[in-house]
């Protein structure tokens, strides 16, 4: 199911399932671009990263704590070469592939979070991704000192106290802001999130095929997420494919026996059955 080739989805579980702290990020997201451009040129792509890298480097030579050299960042990245968040096409599902951000400079949080991240790398800098609910920043860290970068939003700097007030203000005051909220995501996570991003847009979009895609790599990246199974489940009864949707349904019912959906899916997956038996 999902129609990609298997070669592709080996790569990427080689690629993502590496021990953390030694996967490369990059080439995790433009994995995830193949999905939509298996053709991309990974090399020219990759050396992109590197020049941006290296001149990251030249312009961070000399500076002396966190926030000159996210100002640095903010300015090569943002000033100079025009990488922004897609404010007016959000849900262009281009804005969730690597490569599109490379080549059109607009993205969303979290894949212009992921460029900033690579380049800060290639310059020889600890910057770390940072999942906070609803939005994806990036933290520098020197020595003792962390601040924060917007890379959606101009590459703003931020300290932990704005970062709180535009929590705040984004959720209408309904969140109950917790400090755990700016610690580094995991790489994995990063990779989770963006591909429920591409699973979420392309169910809008009615684009089941790539829906699929995407919820098959979540599931090989965190085999106890329950919703996705539950997702998949009934995208494949959509698709007649009722074997395959039964096992995704009695996997969800497993991982989320309390669910309070668990009678309705229960009753969809005993109506399921019934109608394989009369088809067989």
């Amino acid at each position: 199911m999902g129609g990609f080739a298997v070669d592709l989805q080996d790569e990427f579980q080689k690629t993502v399932l590496a021990p953390e702290g030694r996967m490369d990020l990059a080439r995790a997201g433009l994995l995830v671009s193949r999905l939509a451009y298996p053709d991309l040129d990974e090399p020219a792509l990759m050396a992109q990263l590197d020049d941006l890298g290296a001149r990251l480097r030249a312009k961070v030579s000399g500076l002396r704590g966190a926030v000159a050299i996210a100002r640095a960042m903010g300015r090569l990245l943002c000033k100079e070469d025009g990488f922004r968040g897609n404010s007016k096409d959000y849900y262009d599902p281009d804005n969730s592939y690597l490569n599109c951000v490379l080549e059109r400079r607009t993205g969303i949080p979290i894949t212009l979070s992921l460029l900033y991240m690579e380049v800060g790398r290639r310059a020889g800098l600890d910057v770390r991704g940072i999942g906070m609910p609803g939005h994806f920043l990036v933290g520098v860290y020197e020595k003792e000192e962390r601040i924060f970068l917007d890379p959606f939003y101009s590459g703003t700097v931020l300290n932990e106290k704005e970062c709180r007030r535009r929590a705040a203000v984004q959720h209408q005051g309904a969140l109950v802001w917790n400090s755990r909220f700016l610690e580094p995501s995991e790489e994995k996570a990063m990779i989770v999130r963006l591909l429920r991003n591409l699973r979420a847009i392309y169910g809008n979009l009615g684009d089941v095929a790539r829906s699929l895609q995407a919820l098959e790599w979540i599931i090989a990246l965190a085999p106890d997420a329950a919703t996705e199974y539950k997702t998949r489940g009934f995208l494949s009864v959509s698709l007649g494919a009722f074997e395959s949707a039964v096992k995704d349904l009695e996997k969800y019912i497993a991982l989320q026996p309390d669910a309070p959906d668990a009678l309705y899916v229960q009753a969809t997956i005993d109506r399921l059955t019934r109608t394989r038996t009369t088809l067989h």
